[in-house]
């Protein structure tokens, strides 16, 4: 039984991730990056990203550890910030992702993509409930802006089971004009609607588990789950000002994604599961669920660690 088990487990189970292996030495367990090292994933739809170990980058006075990657990102809704950062850091507390501006650019492609879905079935909702022999000019457009933390937190080190952390916090703004127009009516009426959403991503080490993918078998994975939840409240300034500035109420929506990675002991990330659930707004419109989508280790190489009395 105890075979079955793992030492690993029983080590985590035991002492709670906290002596046997502290900071950087158990960063570097979880998360080897020895220059020259690499690992090739391989997507939901067999597209393959490669990631290599390069050496430390200072970006602003503050020195980095760096990765590059094969493809470089053409459509930044391709971005997947959970396994992709460029530049992050292992400190006795944290296994960081310096990688605020990418999520930056991944959350606005990601929304306006769904802006554009969902400007196309507004506008023919919208159209199918004009009265026969009105002729309407619709306009619709919107602008997406995103702030985000510089740094996502991967994982703290030492972790222990089951104690939550905050990984990311971001907020999205997408305003929305909508601009009716009538030959017969000149000037029009335009409506602007403002959608104010703040995300809360919270990572969680659930269990160690055995997994297996095209490189192999990995025992004793560190099973990490990211959970974000989302508060939303949508102004119309016009109608706020009638009102004499009430706020509207504001909307909670749990679990709007989860995210799961697998870490192996002297290899790092393995595998990758990441599912969205549809807003309620989406869910009204029609539009089809998300596809999960998956990353898998296929190959890598890890290069030893070479110490300081080997030198």
């Amino acid at each position: 039984m105890l075979k079955k088990i793992g030492f690993v487990s029983i080590a985590l189970f035991i002492f709670g991730f906290s002596a046997t292996l502290m900071g950087n030495e158990w960063a570097n367990y979880y998360f080897p990056d020895t220059v020259g090292s690499y690992w090739t994933y391989e997507d939901q739809d067999g597209n393959e990203l490669t990631r290599y170990a390069v050496e430390p980058e200072e970006v602003d006075g503050e020195t980095y550890r760096a990765f590059s990657y094969e493809p470089t990102i053409d459509n930044w809704a391709d971005f997947k910030y959970h396994v992709q950062p460029y530049f992050y850091q292992t400190r006795n507390e944290w296994v960081a992702f310096f990688a605020g501006t990418e999520i930056e650019n991944a959350f606005k492609a990601v929304k306006s993509e769904e802006m554009e879905k969902i400007i196309l079935l507004s506008r023919e909702q919208i159209l199918q409930e004009v009265p026969e022999g009105l002729n309407i000019n619709l306009d619709i457009d919107y602008d997406v802006e995103v702030e985000s933390q510089d740094y996502f937190y991967l994982l703290p080190t030492p972790a222990s089971f089951n104690e939550e952390w905050t990984a990311l916090e971001l907020d999205i703004i997408v305003s929305m004009t909508m601009d009716f127009g009538m030959p017969e009516i000149p000037g029009g009426s335009e409506q602007t609607v403002k959608n104010y959403t703040t995300l809360v991503e919270t990572g969680n080490v659930t269990s160690t588990e055995t997994v297996e993918t095209a490189a192999g078998t990995f025992e004793d994975c560190l099973r990490i789950e990211y959970r974000t939840d989302a508060s939303t409240k949508i102004v119309a300034p016009e109608v706020a000002a009638e009102l004499g500035g009430i706020e509207p109420e504001i909307q909670e929506q749990k679990d709007v994604s989860l995210t799961v990675l697998w870490l192996a002991p002297n290899v790092g990330i393995v595998k990758c599961v990441h599912k969205r659930e549809l807003s309620e707004v989406e869910i009204e419109l029609g539009l089809e669920p998300p596809e999960e989508k998956t990353l898998e280790l296929t190959r890598y190489e890890i290069i030893p660690l070479v110490s300081q009395d080997e030198k």
